[in-house]
């Protein structure tokens, strides 16, 4: 399967989403490549990382531009999975990778600023569709505050109701050290000692959006 991860706006967790997603699936016993779009290079640097723990260990290629989806039609011949880290705002990848993934996932902050690029987000998915009819898109909600309470999340579903082409999933992944502290080292957060047991089990839920298995 092709996921990828991607979005309008930077800050919103896509290699969070991107790192944990490869390393879950590698974990599942899964040959997995991750594919970093974003010229900053993170998820390859998290791959890299990853090489000196004791976990299973997830494939990395960087690749950008025109030639990016002949790379990954490619190298899908190769791999079990492939999770793309898209760069924010890159268009051409952005389109390539809708006409390719059979899932995409699309974390959203539950800010105004955030909230707003989704309607370019949702006319894109909208156009995939035509060449890519069985596209399946879901917005995430990410890096809510831990305090259930707050009204962000509500007011975010409310805003995003008014797109079509896309999902809204129920899942929220809230702001946990376990998630800041786990990329640096090459982890995914179910791996990070000690456990957070809310993170570990947001990033679950994750995962079985991402591949299928709800």
């Amino acid at each position: 399967m092709i996921v990828a991860v991607l979005g309008e706006k930077g800050g919103t967790g896509k290699t969070t989403f991107a790192t944990n997603l490869a390393g879950m699936r590698a974990g599942a016993g899964r040959d997995v490549l991750i594919v970093d779009a974003d010229r900053q290079g993170s998820a390859s640097y998290w791959a890299e990382a990853r090489e000196k723990q004791d976990v299973a260990s997830v494939a990395s290629v960087q690749k950008f531009g025109t030639g990016l989806m002949r790379a990954v039609a490619d190298m899908a011949r190769r791999y079990s999975d492939i999770v793309i880290d898209i760069a924010a705002g890159d268009s051409r990848e952005i389109e390539g990778a809708l006409r390719t993934a059979g899932r995409v996932i699309i974390p959203v902050q539950p800010a105004g600023l955030d909230v707003w690029t989704l309607g370019i987000i949702d006319e894109r998915v909208g156009e995939a569709k035509v060449a890519n009819p069985t596209l399946e898109a879901f917005v995430v909600i990410n890096r809510a505050s831990p305090n259930p309470r707050d009204n962000d999340v509500h007011e975010a579903r409310e805003a995003i109701g008014g797109c079509d082409s896309f999902m809204v999933s129920d899942l929220v992944v809230r702001e946990r050290v376990a998630i800041k502290r786990a990329a640096p080292k090459g982890l995914t957060v179910a791996e990070y000692r000690p456990i957070d047991p809310k993170a570990a089990e947001e990033m679950d839920a994750l995962y079985r959006l991402a591949f299928g298995e709800r």
